[in-house]
């Protein structure tokens, strides 16, 4: 049986990068990018508790390995 993804995670993902650009854009004030920090570490908190509720699946360890690593590789790349 197969899952009914009804999420959009380039969607999610726009959503989250639009948030940091009014955390970190010079056009605002403390206020407002403060606010929308604030967003993402509500988002982050949610990710957490959400992760916590999951089972640890075959593969999961060596996935989360491989992602680390090009995040790594990406960052030398830089």
């Amino acid at each position: 049986m197969g899952m009914r993804k009804d999420w959009d995670m380039n969607a999610m993902s726009h959503q989250i990068w639009s948030i940091r650009y009014q955390a970190i854009s010079h056009y605002n004030d403390g206020w407002t990018s403060f606010g929308a920090k604030q967003d993402l570490y509500r988002l982050k908190w949610q990710l957490e508790e959400a992760l916590a509720s999951c089972g640890t699946f075959a593969g999961e360890d060596e996935w989360i390995k491989e992602q680390e690593q090009e995040k790594i590789v990406k960052i030398l790349k830089s």
